[in-house]
C-alpha cells in the first residue's frame, strides 16, 4: 500500500501547538492534549523528563525546553515563548499564527521526510516529520519533530516539494557510493600491476577480479614454523611396530616356552647379597597355558561406578533451564499474537472508517463475529464427542 504525502496545512497545524505553549507556565506537566501532535521519539522524551507534577521550575526549565533536541538551545526557547503574548481571537476563540512561511522538505533518509514552518513573528521554527501508522494517532500525518528559535536554525537545505526532496536525496546517495577502499598490501599490489584495457569496461571488471588473486593472503595467528618429516621418515616408522601375535603364530610356538630371565640388574638393587642369590636363580619358564589364563584374567569386566550427585544435580538445572526457555517461548508468542490481533482490529477500523462506516456499526460487525466465533467452537466440541 502506497502512503501518500499531502503538503503540511499551517493554518491547522500551528495553531493546535501555539494553544499548550501558556499551558507550560502555568503546570509542570503538559496537557494530555499536546501528545498527539508530536512525533512518537518527542512524545517519549517529554513523558520521561518532563519536571515532576508538584515540581516548582523557572520559566527556563519548562516542558518547552524539551520540544527541542539542543541541550543549550532548549532554556533560550522558553525564556522566549515566555515573554511572547498568545490571546485568542475575540469572536474566533482561536490563536492568531501571524505571518508563516513553508521553508520547504527534506529527506533524511528513506523513510524520514521533514517538513520546516517559520513563525516570522515569534522568530520560531517547528519541524515536522510524516508519521505513517502512528500507534497513538488515528490518521497519517505531520507531527512535530523539533522546535527552536530562528538564530538557532539547522544547516539544512529545504527543497521547495517533496519530489525535489526525494531528487536530490537519491541523487546524493549515488553520488556517495564509492567502491571498498582497499588494505595497504593490496593498494601496494593494485600500483605495481599494470591494468590493460582500460576503456573496455569488461576489461576494467576482468583487472579488478585479478587483483584479488595477487593479494597476498594474511592471518591474525601468529606462524609457527615446524619441521615437517619426510615422506620416507614417515613411513619408515612402520618397520618398527611390533605386531601383536595371531591365535595361529601363537598355536604353533606354543610347544617352545619362553623363558624370561630374572635379572637383579633389571630391578633396584636391594644389596649386594640379593644380588648374588638372584644372578645364580635359574631361569622362569611361562607356558603358553599361563599367558592364556593371563589374558583371561585381563579381560574381566568391572561394576560400573555409580552416578554422581554433581552430574543427577546438573541434569536436573539443564532440564529447568530447558522448561524456563519453553515458558519464555510461550510467553512471547502469546504476546505477539495479542499484539498482531490489536493491530489487525485498528487496521479494520481505519479501513472502515475510510469506506464511511461509523463506529457503532464496527462495533456491531465485531459483536456479531464474536457470536458465530461460539457457534463454531460449540460445533467443533460436538464433533469431537
Amino acid at each position: 500500500m502506497v502512503n501518500f504525502i499531502t503538503p503540511p496545512i499551517l493554518s491547522e497545524l500551528l495553531p493546535a501547538f501555539l494553544a499548550h505553549i501558556p499551558t507550560a507556565f502555568t503546570s509542570p506537566q503538559p496537557p494530555p492534549s499536546l501528545f498527539p501532535i508530536l512525533s512518537p521519539i518527542l512524545r517519549q522524551r517529554i513523558r520521561l523528563l518532563a519536571p515532576a507534577r508538584n515540581s516548582s521550575s523557572s520559566v527556563e526549565e519548562t516542558w518547552l525546553a524539551l520540544l527541542t533536541w539542543s541541550a543549550t538551545a532548549g532554556p533560550k526557547l522558553s525564556a522566549h515563548l515566555a515573554t511572547q503574548e498568545f490571546i485568542p481571537h475575540p469572536s474566533s476563540g482561536e490563536l492568531e499564527v501571524g505571518e508563516t512561511s513553508l521553508k520547504g522538505f527534506h529527506r533524511q533518509d528513506k523513510e524520514t521526510i521533514r517538513a520546516c514552518a517559520e513563525l516570522l513573528e515569534l522568530d520560531v521554527e517547528v519541524t515536522y516529520i510524516w508519521i505513517g501508522n502512528d500507534p497513538d494517532g488515528e490518521d497519517d500525518g505531520w507531527k512535530i519533530q523539533d522546535v527552536r528559535l530562528t538564530e538557532d536554525s539547522e544547516n539544512q537545505k529545504w527543497y521547495a516539494s517533496v519530489g525535489e526532496a526525494d531528487q536530490a536525496f537519491y541523487d546524493q546517495s549515488d553520488a556517495y557510493k564509492s567502491p571498498v577502499v582497499p588494505s595497504a598490501s593490496f593498494a601496494t599490489a593494485s600500483q605495481q600491476a599494470p591494468v590493460a584495457n582500460e576503456s573496455e569496461g569488461e576489461g576494467e571488471d576482468d583487472d579488478y577480479w585479478d587483483m584479488y588473486d595477487r593479494t597476498p593472503a594474511r592471518t591474525p595467528m601468529v606462524p609457527q614454523k615446524t619441521d615437517m618429516p619426510s615422506e620416507d621418515s614417515y613411513y619408515a616408522r612402520y618397520g618398527d611396530v611390533q605386531p601383536a601375535l595371531e591365535p595361529e603364530l601363537t598355536s604353533a610356538e606354543s610347544s617352545n616356552p619362553i623363558t624370561m630371565p630374572l635379572n637383579s640388574q633389571s630391578y633396584s638393587p636391594l644389596s649386594t647379597t640379593t644380588a648374588n642369590t638372584a644372578s645364580t636363580t635359574p631361569p622362569m619358564v611361562l607356558s603358553s597355558s599361563f599367558l592364556s589364563n593371563k589374558d583371561e584374567n585381563t579381560s574381566v569386566t568391572h561394576a560400573p561406578r555409580p552416578i554422581s550427585v554433581a552430574s543427577s544435580s546438573s541434569s536436573t538445572r539443564n532440564s529447568i533451564t530447558k522448561l524456563e526457555e519453553s515458558a519464555a517461548v510461550q510467553v512471547q508468542s502469546e504476546l505477539g499474537v495479542k499484539q498482531h490481533i490489536s493491530s489487525t482490529i485498528k487496521s479494520l477500523y481505519r479501513l472502515s472508517k475510510a469506506a464511511g462506516i461509523q463506529r457503532d456499526e464496527f462495533e456491531r460487525m465485531l459483536q456479531t463475529e464474536v457470536a458465530v466465533l461460539a457457534m463454531m467452537d460449540d460445533g467443533d466440541d460436538s464433533q469431537t464427542w
